[in-house]
């Protein structure tokens, strides 16, 4: 094949590729990231250095139609350590303008944990800074929407 019809061949597929991505966002320009809250956190039983936890995940869909997830992954950070990891498949479609409560399984590393502890024990009057990442994976978009939620949470008596 020649170079110019390989770069003619190559400006097509890339005024191709823009026109389609144009056209996606002029479909719903309103469209707003979803939003992924966790909700509650419980242990489960331990292996070794692994610790097991449930974790209860609010999926939040702000748009007009309907969500499909076709899967997920999130790490859950505390102090900018990494200390739970999961990941989830045949997740229900979320409605439009609907949330759903999904409940998912995560591991953690048990060296990490204790690097966060250690650190809350040097310092217990700082605040414990979290860090939620989420990746939701569509079953008709092949890039993953990253998702980050953060904040503190005050373990002193000062509030």
């Amino acid at each position: 094949m020649s170079a110019i019809r390989r770069i003619t061949l190559q400006g097509v597929f890339i005024a191709f590729l823009v026109t389609l991505l144009s056209s996606c966002a002029l479909l719903d320009p309103v469209y707003e990231q979803p939003q992924v809250q966790l909700v509650n956190i419980q242990p489960l039983a331990s292996s070794g250095l692994a610790q097991r936890f449930q974790i209860d995940l609010k999926i939040i869909n702000p748009n007009s139609s309907k969500l499909s997830v076709s899967g997920m992954s999130y790490t859950l950070k505390l102090n900018n350590q990494k200390v739970m990891t999961g990941v989830a498949g045949q997740i229900s479609p979320i409605p439009a303008y609907g949330e759903i409560t999904v409940r998912v399984d995560a591991s953690t590393n048990l060296l990490s944990g204790l690097r966060v502890i250690s650190g809350m024990l040097k310092n217990p009057e700082q605040a414990l800074h979290y860090e939620l990442e989420t990746r939701l994976s569509s079953r008709w978009w092949p890039v993953p929407v990253t998702l980050l939620e953060s904040g503190d949470i005050s373990l002193g008596g000062n509030e």
